[in-house]
């Protein structure tokens, strides 16, 4: 549940701020809460086998070395890379 007000408050955060930079952070803020949410609900058997970014299906040899993972390796490289 306080996931779920973390992320309420961090998009108010970001709809409102006045400063493009605080905007910016909220934002990001927000997508850390996102793939935390996630990641939490793959680990207790609610998420998908499909990558959350191509939809294909995640090959089971990364589901089984990863069983935490929402993309397939070739998007997780490109969301790393994005977010640093």
């Amino acid at each position: 549940m306080s996931d779920l007000i973390e992320m309420a408050e961090a998009y108010e955060t970001a709809r409102r701020a006045p400063d493009p930079m605080d905007r910016a952070a909220a934002t990001a803020e927000l997508a850390r809460l996102d793939r935390i949410s996630a990641v939490c609900a793959a680990m207790q058997g609610a998420g998908s086998d499909d990558c959350e970014e191509c939809g294909i299906e995640i090959p089971r040899a990364r589901r089984e070395a990863a069983p935490w993972a929402v993309c397939c390796v070739d998007c997780q490289g490109l969301r790393e890379i994005r977010h640093g």
